[in-house]
């Protein structure tokens, strides 16, 4: 899945002076930011998200579970959206940002400074961060269409200066969309279908109508309560449309209410105190002069740009390292580097240097264990694959609520067509508790699921995953495989 931002950092970090500072890492409660904006900046660009973060979750009475190292977004602020397209994989015309979600830690790439204006910048971030937040809640299946609606809901958010926070704002930058002659409706019964929408005039409609219908059920009076018990009855497993035929009675007159309530162009919002919204401390570190110079590599490694010159950046992460012997950080991307190249005694020689430079980095025992399985995958001499789950149970003891290392001990399992055990099993599953964004590990958890016979265990991930509107392939194979269980036929 790929979804674009558009400027996200800009409203905090537009504006900084010309001449660029030194790196800084900003870690909070869940965000690791680096970027080379002031210190002050940093600080106060994390608090944002985190207060934003926040109110979502007391909006949508969601739980905040403690979250490890491994799986806390990571933000790379980078100097202009000249340097987001350098990282992206694919076309990126138009684009000004990224997000990868992931088990290994999902990543958004955003600019310091863009020129864009059509679209604020906070608007976009909060919008692809709603989607980070939604995909948390592995029970609730959505449909397409609240997908978009409600992220676009929050995307609106506006943190104030006295750190309260609105939500569900009118979505300005949809009014063309909504009241253009032009523009294309999708009629409600359509949206409410849960089919794709086309690119195009289809796909720009259920972004609007999605908001407008969400902002509409979550603020009419009569249409109290409404919501939750589609979104219920959905996840019981009744079709899109005859979950919101159930809950919410004649569409026609639903569409009528929604179009007089757009006529209006009066959108109530709600206000959550400050005081509702503490958030923890924001810790702002230099990076030091390796990491500096070793995070342009270490940006386009975890962006996973596509038709790298893999032996080229190991070169270059060798010259770093041959120059910052004593940075972590640098080990650590050298071990990155030497493994995508496809050099694994090479990327294990450097896991173990990163390992006797912090000992307790769960990251590094990672990189080691992976070396391993690798090479123990090739049948290469020297490496086993009960090696390689002994590094990943370590990994799994100094960051229990890392997903990668879970997933990485179930695959030293099913590697080279071995039997996962009951453990093994229990881990890929709790790493996807522990990653839901992660669409792929969420097929593999349900792919194992149904192995073992439970297909109302992997119905819920199934449907998650077919009705992503940017899931692809992926999301066509879901959809076949809900379809068939569906139809009491077992699943291929």
């Amino acid at each position: 899945m790929k979804c674009w931002l558009w400027g996200a950092a800009a409203l905090i970090l537009a504006g900084a002076a010309p001449a660029r500072a030194e790196w800084h890492k900003a870690s909070s409660r869940h965000f690791i930011i680096y970027s080379d904006s002031r210190p002050d900046e940093l600080s106060e660009f994390a608090s944002r998200l985190e207060r934003f973060d926040k109110a979502m979750r007391v909006a949508r009475s969601m739980g905040d579970p403690e979250v490890g190292d491994g799986n806390r977004l990571t933000v790379f602020v980078v100097r202009d959206t000249g340097a987001v397209r350098a990282l992206m994989s694919g076309p990126s015309s138009g684009t000004f940002g990224f997000y990868k979600p992931r088990a290994s830690g999902s990543v958004a790439v955003v600019p310091a400074s863009t020129r864009r204006s059509a679209l604020d910048a906070d608007t976009v971030f909060f919008h692809e961060y709603a989607h980070h937040l939604m995909l948390a809640d592995t029970k609730t299946p959505m449909p397409s269409w609240l997908i978009e609606g409600f992220a676009e809901f929050m995307s609106t958010a506006r943190v104030k200066p006295d750190g309260s926070v609105d939500l569900g704002l009118p979505a300005n930058h949809r009014a063309a969309n909504l009241l253009s002659p032009r523009a294309y409706q999708m009629p409600l019964e359509d949206l409410l279908s849960g089919k794709p929408a086309k690119p195009g005039g289809e796909r720009a409609s259920l972004y609007a109508r999605g908001w407008l219908l969400t902002h509409y059920l979550t603020f009419a009076p009569q249409r109290r309560g409404q919501l939750q018990r589609y979104v219920d009855e959905y996840a019981r497993g009744r079709p899109a449309i005859e979950a919101a035929r159930t809950a919410f009675g004649d569409l026609a007159l639903l569409e009528r209410e929604v179009d007089r309530y757009l006529a209006k162009q009066s959108f109530p919002a709600l206000t959550i105190a400050a005081q509702r919204l503490p958030i923890g401390p924001v810790d702002v570190t230099p990076l030091g002069a390796g990491g500096a110079a070793a995070m342009p590599l270490y940006q386009r490694l975890q962006s996973r740009v596509a038709k790298q010159r893999h032996a080229e950046n190991a070169a270059t992460a060798r010259s770093l390292a041959a120059t910052y012997p004593r940075d972590p950080l640098v080990m650590m991307t050298l071990a990155e580097a030497e493994w995508v190249a496809g050099d694994y005694a090479a990327a294990e020689a450097a896991a173990d240097r990163a390992i006797a430079l912090e000992p307790k980095s769960s990251e590094a025992l990672i990189w080691k264990g992976r070396a391993i399985l690798s090479r123990a995958e090739k049948k290469l001499s020297g490496a086993t694959l009960a090696q390689a789950r002994g590094w990943f149970s370590r990994a799994n003891a100094l960051d229990p609520e890392n997903p990668e290392p879970l997933l990485y001990f179930y695959r030293a399992y099913v590697a080279d067509g071995g039997k996962p055990t009951e453990n093994a099993i229990a881990a890929l599953h709790y790493a996807a508790e522990l990653a839901p964004q992660d669409l792929d590990l969420a097929m593999q958890s349900a792919l194992q699921h149904l192995r073992d016979g439970a297909p109302q265990k992997a119905r819920p991930a199934l449907i998650r995953i077919a009705q992503n509107p940017h899931g692809g392939e992926r999301s066509a194979k879901a959809a076949a495989l809900v379809a068939s269980l569906d139809a009491g036929k077992p699943a291929p």
